[in-house]
């Protein structure tokens, strides 16, 4: 499996950024990853929307493939990319490539999402995005160029 990482400090962008890739990447089907920590065969998926991406976990099909979009960071939804990749196996869902966003400082105890997903997939992309300071951001060239470089790694890569 292959993946990209991007970290970034509360309210940089994360989310969004997230949506709007898995909206530029056409997904063919979404389901939300409801985790059952306790007994990781007892996860679920839910069908849902692109445009309900937001903060948690889902993965979406592209291509015949599936990818893990990790929205909200693991720090944040308190369960360790290693677990929601294990449920994925669990589950009998063969992730092709992962997408995972994290927060810029990971201050829960036994949290190391970068060494984690290092040791469970190839990261072919890493890197930090910054809020854009702009009321109408989605129209700024900052923020077309991150929505289409991570777009084009992903498609180029499953």
């Amino acid at each position: 499996m292959k993946s990209i990482l991007i970290n970034g400090a509360s309210h940089a962008g994360k989310s969004e950024t997230a949506k709007e890739v898995c909206i530029q990447l056409k997904p063919t089907k979404v389901y939300k990853l409801s985790a059952v920590v306790a007994n990781l065969k007892d996860s679920t998926l839910q069908e849902s929307s692109v445009q309900n991406i937001f903060n948690n976990t889902f993965i979406i099909q592209v291509k015949n493939k599936w990818i893990l979009i990790v929205a909200g960071s693991p720090t944040e939804q308190e369960i360790q990319i290693s677990i929601l990749i294990k449920i994925c196996i669990e589950i009998n869902i063969n992730i092709s490539f992962a997408l995972v966003f994290m927060r810029l400082f990971e201050r829960l105890e036994d949290f190391d999402t970068k060494r984690e997903l290092s040791e469970m997939s190839d990261i072919i992309h890493s890197e930090t995005i910054y809020r854009i300071n702009n009321n109408n951001f989605k129209d700024t060239i900052e923020w077309k160029e991150r929505i289409d470089r991570i777009v084009k790694l992903i498609n180029q890569n499953i």
